[in-house]
């Protein structure tokens, strides 16, 4: 990491780092601390380089480029921004490429073998939810992609950085203070503060151990709302799988299976829940 290059391996991903700019680098040293280096490898599923401008703009509003194999995918992002340029240039990297298995978006979260999906739109509180869980002895599985394996049937984790942004890093930082947060700036797009929990060294540990999809929740944030959980039948959840899917249709049929597959070994329910721990009470009664 010193030289500004290194290989990583990342649940079933083997990546490829090229960088030199600082603010990656102290993210690395606290949030993916735990994730094995290979100093001798070769090979790798995704080699990603994020470096400035060679131009005026390397000065005046710096920015950063993102490239994956010498493929600049994105517009220049704002130098502040590069932690999370980081962050979401790797997750599309899975999204667009990874298509040996089915990507479902979604956090998940793992006890007692059976696994927990939560399937929800931005501003859900399916992050925010998922850190808490995290704290509560949950063992993470990933916060962005539930990955499930084309063969067994099973969720196979990727437990990277938790993602938090406005009043739910707040949240976290109160309710689970054990939890280390950090990866802290600022989205100038929507004048938010960003932050990110380190994933649990357990959690690292164990991220070739596959989990058994248990449940599916997708919940839903509203302030001051009473805690409210409903069951969703099979053919509403197959629908909202789907639509929450990256690649199911580039699958075709296996895509298809496998969303059936998936509503077959879950229950479905439909969460909604205000402020409070009342709802992280809920989550110890569903297994």
């Amino acid at each position: 990491m010193a030289r500004g290059r290194f290989f990583c391996d990342v649940g079933p991903f083997r990546i490829h780092l090229q960088t030199s700019i600082p603010a990656i680098a102290r993210f690395f040293r606290t949030h993916y601390e735990a994730f094995p280096l290979n100093e001798e490898a070769s090979l790798a599923d995704f080699h990603i380089r994020i470096e400035r401008p060679r131009n005026l703009r390397r000065w005046i509003r710096p920015q950063l480029l993102f490239f994956l194999d010498d493929h600049r995918p994105f517009h220049p992002y704002p130098h502040q921004m590069a932690v999370p340029l980081f962050e979401w240039g790797l997750n599309w990297c899975i999204a667009g490429h990874a298509h040996w298995a089915l990507l479902i978006h979604a956090a998940v979260v793992e006890r007692r073998g059976k696994a927990c999906l939560l399937i929800g739109k931005p501003e859900s509180g399916k992050s925010t939810l998922c850190a808490l869980l995290m704290d509560r002895g949950w063992r993470l599985l990933s916060d962005e992609f539930a990955i499930v394996d084309p063969g067994s049937g099973a969720l196979l984790p990727i437990p990277r950085p938790v993602s938090l942004k406005g009043r739910s890093i707040q949240v976290v930082r109160t309710l689970a203070p054990r939890l280390s947060v950090g990866g802290f700036c600022r989205n100038p797009a929507l004048d938010e503060e960003m932050a990110y929990v380190v994933p649990p060294p357990d959690a690292v540990r164990r991220m070739h151990e596959p989990a058994e999809p248990g449940v599916l929740v997708f919940p839903r944030f509203q302030s001051s709302r009473e805690l409210e959980a409903a069951p969703v039948p099979p053919s509403r959840a197959v629908y909202a799988l789907a639509e929450n899917s990256f690649n199911y249709n580039i699958l075709g049929p296996e895509g298809f299976r496998l969303l059936g597959l998936l509503a077959d070994k879950c229950r479905a329910l439909e969460l909604s829940y205000g402020e409070g721990t009342e709802v992280l009470d809920w989550f110890d009664t569903i297994f």
